[in-house]
């Protein structure tokens, strides 16, 4: 049963309308009276209504959201979803902003980030790392001006961000390797295809997968291809880098790309008679068809819906909870795709 202010008054013995006002902090009640309020509220685990709160106080919390422009596929699904749930909150007082900024081949998310806290147009901003040390500063600035920070997607863990929402880039690659070990028990010689820079989320993936070979205690005959970007590499440049690794990759006992390259290459190698085991990340319709014409063999995903909702959950939280406890972050499950599951990833339009 849902406690109410006037469960509240009749315990206490007091009127309806007194309760009220000492729950939505408004005056003319005495100090004795608010501390005689307050705790029966606390004993009886009293509630408050965050709908009814927003509309006695009007108090709107205005969030910006900062997302990269590409993976398209993989940004636009979570910008959709972002939007669609903030209609969910905007009851409560919530206007969310999404804000889409290019973070290939040049990193433009730093300085964009840097106006919006310089510009204190907004009570909390929520970003998608696309690398983490150099936002930690001016993290540090929007904490000082009370501007709350969320990260979603790629964490800044050294930062002061108020909570997390996405991945553990760590389990992912573990759990790459691990998928690449069922598919094939004696896989060494693998290929690892990733980004040339050494981003907190690159970095991670590397490192787990690397571990679970070595808690495997399998010889690994690890080869890397590093492509300078990833949203702008162009399907010509896809087409030579695989062309000049053609015999590492075709006598590869699996391939892992890490980074979002995975659409681009996978067209490309839909010809070879010999198709190791290949394990990536995300889907979108050129790698659904490749699932169905047999080309790769697995990609880990993450759901966007579960990051938008549970970002915006934490935000509503943090502004609009009387006691704020410390805010865990929420790490999105890894997601297995295959063959067999692959059409539940897609999202069909009517015809």
């Amino acid at each position: 049963m849902r406690v109410t202010a006037k469960m509240i008054a009749d315990e206490l013995g007091l009127s309806a309308a007194t309760v009220d006002r000492v729950l939505n902090n408004r005056k003319g009640v005495s100090e004795k009276t608010i501390v005689k309020v307050k705790a029966k509220a606390q004993e009886l685990g009293y509630k408050p209504n965050r709908a009814a709160k927003f509309l006695a106080t009007q108090k709107v919390i205005n969030v910006a959201y900062i997302l990269p422009v590409f993976p398209d596929y993989f940004w636009d699904d979570l910008d959709h979803e972002i939007k669609e749930g903030a209609t969910l909150y905007y009851e409560f007082g919530l206007i969310v902003d999404v804000h889409r900024v290019h973070t290939v081949p040049d990193n433009h998310q730093i300085d964009y980030m840097q106006k919006l806290v310089d510009a204190k147009a907004y009570d909390a901003i929520v970003i998608a790392a696309h690398d983490t040390e150099p936002l930690e500063p001016i993290i540090a600035q929007a904490t000082k001006d009370n501007v709350a920070v969320f990260t979603i997607n790629t964490d800044v863990p050294n930062s002061e961000r108020i909570a997390y929402v996405g991945s553990d880039y760590y389990d992912a690659g573990f759990l790459a390797g691990e998928l690449i070990h069922l598919f094939n028990r004696d896989a060494n010689k693998i290929v690892f295809i990733r980004e040339i820079d050494d981003t907190y989320q690159m970095i991670n993936k590397e490192n787990g997968f690397l571990d679970f070979f070595k808690k495997q205690n399998v010889n690994l005959q690890l080869q890397k291809i590093k492509y300078d970007t990833s949203a702008y590499i162009e399907n010509q440049q896809v087409k030579e880098m695989l062309t000049i690794n053609r015999d590492l990759l075709i006598n590869a006992d699996a391939i892992y790309v890490a980074g979002g390259l995975l659409d681009k290459i996978l067209p490309n190698i839909a010809e070879w008679n010999n198709k190791p085991v290949i394990i990536g990340h995300d889907i979108n319709e050129t790698i659904y068809q490749a699932f169905l014409n047999d080309v790769i063999t697995a990609s880990i995903c993450q759901d966007p819906i579960a990051q938008a909702n549970f970002s915006l959950k934490k935000i509503t939280n943090y502004f609009f909870e009387d006691n704020r406890d410390p805010i865990a972050s929420y790490i999105v499950k890894p997601e297995i795709v295959t063959k067999t599951n692959a059409k539940y990833y897609i999202n069909y339009k009517n015809g």
